[in-house]
């Protein structure tokens, strides 16, 4: 009597990751899975119970795929290539990118977007050049130009995986972020009273 072909957890969710990365996430199915795998979709239910784990599963890599771009060196700064590697995946792994932020995103709770400075310690320590960086600048001004650079990044990243920019080499990417990067910080250095207002008016 011929056994019933079994697949680990791990070839299951390789073989999704290979089918969003070629063809995007509309594309993975159960029946997708088991063909490209070359089995019934009973194995997949075996291991995955539904649609719902896969995607879960598959967010998880595509984020550590995502983490691997932002650390690796594109240039000698540690904050560039955070933002560099965040646009380079979204030209790069279009599909991925899509399904994380556009597709399928995860709803920010409420204050998504606070403590980014907070964030920035957490990815740099308190002791870096990039966190020391922020240190002119009132604590509410610090977190405005984190905020504003993270949406400028996700932004242009946006442009770029839509192809609404055209062709975006390395080059034309950083030429992007370092001038919106500068522009923040001397924005900021120009009304350091801002912070100083907005605290006022929450008291």
């Amino acid at each position: 009597m011929t056994q019933p072909v079994t697949y680990t957890r791990e070839r299951v969710v390789s073989a999704a990751f290979e089918i969003i990365r070629e063809q995007g996430w509309i594309s993975v199915t159960a029946r997708s899975i088991a063909k490209r795998l070359g089995s019934s979709t009973m194995p997949i239910y075996s291991q995955l119970k539904s649609i719902g784990e896969v995607e879960q599963e598959l967010r998880v890599k595509a984020r550590a795929l995502l983490r691997d771009f932002q650390r690796r060196p594109w240039t000698e700064s540690r904050l560039q290539n955070l933002a560099f590697g965040y646009v380079a995946f979204a030209r790069d792994e279009r599909h991925l990118f899509r399904f994380l932020f556009l597709e399928r995103p995860e709803v920010m709770g409420e204050g998504g977007l606070s403590d980014m400075k907070g964030l920035l310690a957490g990815e740099f320590g308190e002791a870096s050049e990039e966190y020391a960086a922020l240190s002119v600048f009132e604590p509410g001004t610090q977190e405005a130009v984190i905020r504003h650079t993270w949406i400028f990044t996700h932004g242009l990243a946006v442009m770029v995986n839509s192809g609404t920019l055209g062709d975006c080499p390395d080059e034309t990417i950083l030429d992007f972020l370092r001038h919106a990067g500068e522009a923040f910080y001397l924005q900021a250095l120009q009304h350091p009273e801002r912070s100083q207002r907005r605290r006022r008016k929450k008291t």
